[in-house]
């Protein structure tokens, strides 16, 4: 990305992750009656502090100048999420408070409020958030549903029919996974017996480093054909080399921009993540790595993010693996998700390709879930001459 975009990209964040700090704060304002009060700069200062933390923290830790403790950590991200979930029901009030008003409804359904909002409403709207913010973080820790499909793979010779094909996508393995959690993952995906594991991305969360407190577990995974994998953006931001190396030593093979033939006979591509050209890998050529053979063996290709799916069935790659989305992690983000990305989760056909994007197995920003479980899929494979 040129720096031109990428810092108006920057910009238009900022402004937007300022602006919902600013809207709340002045809803919280107006609803208690704080314009006259003392010690109102405290409350200002609360959230000046709040609206810079997570980026700031952030970037400090992808560039390695500072790494905030566990405990900064957790408090910037409940920040977060509570920030979130406020303004939406600031949002909320406002809007109801407004349509009343317009309405001439409002004295007469609820006359203590006639005037504001006031402390009752925010007071309730507080404590609801507080228990969606907590009911999402142990959300986030139970163990990911397991999802199961088939797919029809064009080419697939008898012999791998039945073939079983486990996804795993986004762990972002850091201070916010358990680690008893990666434990029952491994677990789960070994009482699955799969043929053979693909991550597609974002092992890592910031720092390469965080990798290894995991690397006995998930050297524990036992697929038949063992574990392949790709690099997210945020194993970029981590030091992808580093990435790589590391997982090595759990036996998870990284494909950057190449194939490999599993069972004698399944292609399996793997591409690395757009972010790597931004930060100045070389960038994936597709038709190079897939080439001519996708239309006539049965093939897999793993990917991060879920674009460039028109041009991949062209190519005649059989099965499209990616994540990046998480299925927008949060209600109502899901609705966004599906703004940003088209194919923003489940299975989808275009042509006779296949396609799964994956909810994620684990969580980025706030370590939580509303309404958009994580997963394992768990894939058979069919075989079929063309898939109909």
């Amino acid at each position: 990305m040129r720096k031109r975009p990428r810092l108006l990209l920057v910009a238009v964040f900022l402004a937007a992750f300022g602006g919902t700090h600013y809207f709340l704060y002045a809803s919280v304002v107006a609803a208690f009656d704080l314009g006259r009060s003392q010690g109102l700069w405290a409350l200002r200062a609360l959230f000046a502090c709040g609206a810079v933390s997570f980026p700031v923290l952030r970037m400090l830790a992808r560039r390695n100048i500072a790494r905030p403790t566990v405990l900064i950590d957790w408090i910037v991200v409940t920040w977060l999420a509570l920030v979130i979930y406020g303004f939406l029901a600031a949002l909320v009030i406002r809007g109801v408070a407004a349509l009343c008003r317009a309405t001439g409804l409002w004295p007469r359904l609820l006359p203590p409020l006639e005037h504001a909002p006031g402390p009752v409403a925010a007071s309730v709207a507080a404590a609801v958030v507080v228990g969606l913010v907590a009911f999402g973080f142990v959300r986030a820790r139970s163990l990911p549903r397991t999802t199961t499909i088939q797919v029809r793979l064009a080419n697939l010779p008898p012999d791998l029919d039945g073939f079983t094909l486990v996804h795993l996508s986004d762990l972002h393995l850091g201070a916010f996974a358990p680690r008893g959690r990666l434990r029952r993952i491994v677990d789960r995906v070994n009482a699955l017996s799969p043929d053979l594991v693909a991550i597609t991305g974002d092992l890592v969360d910031e720092r390469a480093a965080q990798l290894e407190p995991w690397v006995q577990q998930l050297a524990e995974l036992r697929p038949r054909y063992g574990v392949l994998a790709v690099p997210g953006n945020h194993d970029f931001f981590a030091g992808v080399e580093e990435v790589t190396r590391r997982a090595a030593t759990a036996h998870i093979r990284f494909l950057r921009n190449e194939r490999v033939i599993v069972a004698g006979k399944l292609l399996v591509y793997g591409i690395d993540d757009p972010m790597g050209a931004r930060l100045g890998f070389e960038a994936a050529n597709v038709d190079q790595v897939v080439g001519a053979d996708a239309r006539e063996r049965p093939s897999i290709l793993l990917c991060h993010q879920p674009t460039g799916y028109a041009r991949l069935a062209a190519l005649g790659v059989g099965l499209v693996l990616s994540g990046h989305t998480h299925g927008g992690q949060m209600w109502p983000l899901r609705r966004l998700s599906r703004l940003l990305h088209p194919y923003d989760v489940g299975h989808h056909r275009v042509g006779a390709s296949h396609f799964y994007v994956s909810r994620g197995t684990g969580t980025f920003g706030p370590p939580m879930r509303l309404g958009v479980p994580s997963e394992i899929v768990q894939i058979h494979l069919v075989s079929a001459p063309s898939c109909v």
